[in-house]
């Protein structure tokens, strides 16, 4: 009886071990954070010609929270922000945004994979 007894708790600890290991899972995207990054993606889609939006992922999001974001009013104020910093440095805006939301970035887009490659 003590032997299975120690070996459970062995096994508990090396797999609470494991479970530590583990990278911690990606942050979630917040409702407050859509309308901003749907604003960057957006001017990324209009002004990097290899670019253009993830429409499944808009979709999904927008079915599962209700936001649609050229309906806020931020939107349309930080996308004129962000057409105006994109003229500035196009070349910079466009790899900062493909480093955010491209959906191909292994593992992963930083933010949210709000942009994929133009067929």
């Amino acid at each position: 009886m003590r032997q299975v007894i120690a070996a459970a708790t062995g096994m508990l600890m090396s797999c609470s071990v494991t479970i530590a290991q583990e990278p911690p899972l990606s942050p979630k995207l917040k409702n407050e954070q859509f309308p901003s990054y749907s604003a960057g993606a957006t001017v990324a889609a209009m002004y990097c010609g290899k670019l253009e939006l993830n429409a499944y992922f808009f979709a999904g999001y927008g079915y599962a929270t209700g936001i649609y974001p050229p309906l806020d009013p931020y939107f349309r104020s930080e996308m004129a922000r962000l057409e105006k910093e994109a003229k500035t440095d196009l070349k910079s805006y466009c790899s900062a945004t493909r480093l955010m939301f491209y959906k191909g970035n292994k593992p992963k887009p930083l933010n949210a994979p709000l942009l994929i490659d133009k067929p």
